[in-house]
């Protein structure tokens, strides 16, 4: 999927862009079925639909619109009684709703009160610090006043540090080492269902590379 231009991997300024495409690359280079997505997709769907891919805006969508007419065709047929076709409906359903809020979680950015009012308090917090500190390090004396310094520094570090982490946590589905590890779920997902389907030849599961799992 195309990122967004507000997640990270799309950010303008050149330092976190060069990093986080820098962290991209690595994680990419170690695990080879990070881009694997068309031949996982040809694996899966028929000639015809693969090719219906780029026709439709939402491809995950016109599956479940598919898979709902295939359920309802089976129970035509008699092959399915009611109560089975009612059952898989129920679950069309659910993977559309999940479906969706997955996709408005990746695709729509938080609001700009939450992104900019942390940073501005956080920058004000970190500019008056050393105001508020200096008076009651004099007190230890003139070397007092220049371990003002490096304590200021540490604790100003730390809720920079604080407000990163919260701003990566904004785009769990960017791709890169601090989000959801999708493909390992997914992998563990595909797993599951062809044991259930009785199949034996199975793809191993998706294992973290240097402390990192995708």
């Amino acid at each position: 999927m195309i990122p967004t231009e507000w997640e990270h991997i799309s950010a303008e300024e050149e330092h976190h862009h060069n990093i986080n495409q820098k962290r991209n690359r690595l994680i990419k280079a170690g695990f080879p079925d990070y881009g694997r997505t068309p031949i996982f997709l040809h694996k899966y769907l028929s000639e015809e639909e693969a090719e219906l891919q780029s026709t439709y805006k939402n491809f995950a969508t016109y599956l479940v619109s598919q898979q709902a007419k295939d359920i309802n065709d089976l129970k035509n047929i008699k092959a399915i009684s009611d109560f089975n076709q009612m059952q898989l409906q129920t679950l069309l359903n659910e993977f559309y709703a999940l479906q969706g809020q997955a996709e408005r979680i990746k695709k729509f950015p938080s609001p700009r009160q939450f992104a900019s009012t942390a940073f501005v308090f956080n920058v004000l917090f970190i500019m008056l610090l050393p105001l508020g500190l200096v008076n009651e390090f004099a007190k230890l004396g003139d070397w007092g006043i220049w371990t003002s310094i490096p304590f200021c520094i540490i604790i100003g570090w730390i809720y920079i540090i604080m407000e990163l982490v919260g701003d990566y946590s904004e785009n769990p589905f960017a791709g890169l080492m601090f989000d959801v590890p999708m493909l390992s779920i997914c992998r563990t997902i595909e797993i599951d269902l062809l044991q259930m389907t009785g199949e034996t030849d199975l793809p191993d599961p998706i294992s973290s590379k240097n402390g990192v799992l995708v």
